[in-house]
Formats: structure tokens, sequence, C-alpha cells
């Protein structure tokens, strides 16, 4: 696999944006990573376009909406910078977390979603940066939990209701910092991860992180790299809240400790920072194969 990085202004890849969130998290996602990690394997990079099996572009373009107004302004030269740079759309690709996508026309380009809103585009992790762990691990209280806010999506109010009858599932609809959320997720055997304003959710990845059974309910499955990681051994997932209760009583107490421990596994061998990048490169060369 050979990749040319298409020669783009630095400036589309600002130094930083206004804020961070999770709030814990370092102002640095997937987009700087796939970057660096072409960087760190110059075996992958040529510097001719025409040997390339692939051309990338190297913009940060959560950090260039979130500068100009959430995508509001800014985009005429967005634009005209793609118009420019672009050599061949059919063979070109580029990576995004930004919940809309890069919002500018970039034709036939392959575009790797961390939080992919419709049925286009090709799904990547939503990532921050690791939680810090409790010297010692808090007891589990509870079957499942939620901590975060219920307002970014209908489908959040929706799981609430569904669930708000239990005793075995803690609710918390709000923001008590990272300390609160680490340790109530820990106290769980299930972190419920409705999908927010993108289709996915840094909280799945946090699960992971933290050994507890992610539950992604969405319209869209964005879990990610499907032909390589048997998500069904790791999480659960849902289209809608029907159901949540016939899953959460049917969970064998077992199976959910070996679920959360393999999910651990998994998270820190294949979708950490730097981890998950050579899954692009797996799809990219997929791609090309059925060209």
């Amino acid at each position: 696999m050979k990749i040319f990085i298409l020669q783009a202004n630095k400036r589309f890849r600002p130094k930083n944006q206004p804020w961070k969130y999770p709030q814990h998290s370092k102002d640095y996602g997937v987009e700087q990573d796939f970057l660096e990690f072409l960087q760190k394997h110059p075996e992958y990079i040529v510097g001719n376009p025409e040997e390339a099996d692939w051309h990338y572009i190297p913009f940060y373009w959560t950090r260039w909406h979130l500068n100009h107004d959430y995508g509001k302004t800014g985009l005429i030269d967005l634009q005209n910078e793609i118009n420019s740079i672009i050599l061949d759309d059919r063979k070109t690709f580029t990576v995004c977390q930004y919940d809309d996508g890069p919002i500018v026309d970039l034709g036939s380009t392959r575009i790797f979603l961390s939080s992919r809103k419709t049925s286009n585009g090709i799904d990547i992790p939503l990532l921050c940066s690791p939680h810090r762990l409790p010297f010692f691990k808090p007891s589990i209280k509870y079957l499942a939990s939620f901590i975060g806010r219920s307002s970014t999506y209908s489908l959040r109010n929706e799981m609430l209701n569904e669930v708000k009858k239990r005793n075995d599932v803690f609710i918390f609809d709000g923001d008590k910092g990272t300390d609160f959320f680490v340790r109530k997720t820990l106290q769980s055997k299930i972190a419920l991860c409705p999908r927010g304003y993108g289709g996915s959710s840094f909280r799945f990845f946090e699960a992971m992180q933290l050994g507890v059974v992610p539950f992604l309910i969405g319209d869209i499955d964005t879990r990610p790299f499907k032909n390589y990681i048997d998500w069904d051994a790791i999480s659960f997932y849902l289209p809608t809240v029907e159901g949540i209760n016939t899953i959460l009583d049917s969970v064998d107490e077992k199976k959910l400790r070996q679920m959360g421990q393999q999910a651990s596994r998994i998270w820190a061998k294949e979708l950490t920072f730097q981890q998950w990048c050579k899954y692009v490169n797996m799809e990219l060369d997929t791609i090309k194969r059925a060209r």
C-alpha cells in the first residue's frame, strides 16, 4: 500500500481548537493521529502521486470547523483548497472526526468517519485520551449505567424512559466530572452508549478501556472494522431502544465479565491511538482490490 500525501497548506491543519471534549481529553484526535502514523511509517509514503495507490487529504477537519463557528464560516477557503489539491478523487481518502463530516464537496473521495450520521462513510473509532484509573477499583454495584447528557439526541431520552423503572441501572443525566464518570462506569457491568449528535459515542470506547461492556444504541451501527473485529463477542448493539430490557434481563454474569475483559484487550491492542490506523490501510487495500 503506497500513499501520497496531498500538498495542502498547513493552515488547514490548525494547531489547536477552542475547546476539548471529553473534558479530560487532550487536544488530539484521530485526524492528527493518522497523519502522525503515516509520518512514523515512511514505508507507506511515496513522493510521486502517480506511484501511489491512494492520495490522502491531511486536513484537521474538526479543528478547522470548530475554529470557524462550527462550520458556518471558512467553507469557501476550504473548498477552494480541496479543488486545488485533489488530483483524482477516485483514489483519494481522508480521515474525519467531525460529526457533520468535512461538509465541503470532496467528490468520490473515501471518507473515514468517527461518528457518521448517514449511510455514507467508513467507520473508525471515536477516541479520546485514556482515563487515569483509580488506585483501587470500586466494587460493582450496577448491571448497567449511563452518565451523560440526554439532551444531545432524542433517542437518549427514549432510552432513559425505557430503563427508568429498573433498580439495577444507574442513570445520571448531566455532568459531574471525569472522576465521577469513571467511578460509576467501573461500578457497572454494562455501559449504555446511546448515540448523540453523531452516530457514535466516546463513551463506547471509554467503556472498553475500563473493561466494561459497551452497549451501542443508535440507528447506525458505527462499530468500526467489522471485517476484523468480532463486535458481538465484546459488545451489544440495538438500532432502537426496543429490546434493551430484554438484553439486560438475559445476560449471564460470567459472560459479561469475559466480554468486558476482552473488550479492554481489544481496545489496548487494536483501537488506541496509532493502533487503529493500520485498519485504514487494510480497508483501503480491500477497496483497491475490488476496483
